[in-house]
C-alpha cells in the first residue's frame, strides 16, 4: 500500500500535515503510510470490526462507522480518497458516492484502481463534470506483477 499511497501523494502534490480521509476505508491500509509520515487521516467504512483495527493502528485519526452513502460531507477533508469503487452496485450509486465526496473535500479528490469495463473514463469525467470539477489527470494503472488481465485507471481531480 505504501507505492500507492506516495503516488497519490505525489500525484495531488500533498505532503505531511495534508488531511485525508478514505471512504470505504476498511482496516486502514492505505492510510497506514500517509499517518506514519505525519499526515492527518481519517475514514469511514461500514464494518465496525475494520473500523476498529483502524483506530487501533492509527490512535490519533478520525474513523466513522457508516456506508459510502452515509458520506457526511458537512465535516471538510482536504483531500478525500476512494479504492472501492469497483465494489458499487450501479453507476448511480457511484455518481452520488463522487458528488459526497466532491463535496466533502476542500484539495482534491482521488479514485483509484477504477476498473475501465465497468466504469468507461469519458463516463467518469462526465460525472465529475457534472458536479463542476473539470481539472482532472485520468492515468492507467501499470499492473508490476502482469497478474491482472482487467483494465484499470486511477483518477485525481483538483477541486
Amino acid at each position: 500500500m505504501l507505492g500507492l499511497a506516495e503516488h497519490v501523494a505525489e500525484a495531488l502534490d500533498i505532503g505531511p500535515g495534508t488531511e485525508v480521509y478514505e471512504v470505504a476505508c476498511g482496516a486502514g491500509d492505505f492510510l497506514v503510510p500517509l499517518h506514519d509520515n505525519g499526515y492527518l487521516v481519517g475514514g469511514q467504512d461500514a464494518d465496525a470490526a475494520l473500523i476498529a483495527t483502524a483506530r487501533l493502528a492509527m490512535p490519533a485519526g478520525r474513523f466513522v462507522v457508516g456506508s459510502t452513502v452515509e458520506l457526511d460531507p458537512t465535516q471538510p477533508w482536504q483531500v478525500v480518497v476512494c479504492r472501492a469503487f469497483g465494489q458499487f452496485p450501479d453507476l448511480d450509486y457511484a455518481r452520488g458516492v463522487l458528488a459526497r465526496m466532491a463535496a466533502k473535500a476542500t484539495h482534491a479528490v482521488a479514485i483509484t484502481d477504477v476498473p475501465e469495463e465497468r466504469y468507461d473514463r469519458r463516463w467518469i469525467v462526465r460525472a465529475f463534470a457534472e458536479i463542476g470539477v473539470a481539472a482532472l489527470q485520468v492515468e492507467a494503472v501499470k499492473d508490476a506483477g502482469g497478474t491482472s488481465e482487467e483494465a484499470r485507471y486511477h483518477v485525481f481531480a483538483r477541486l
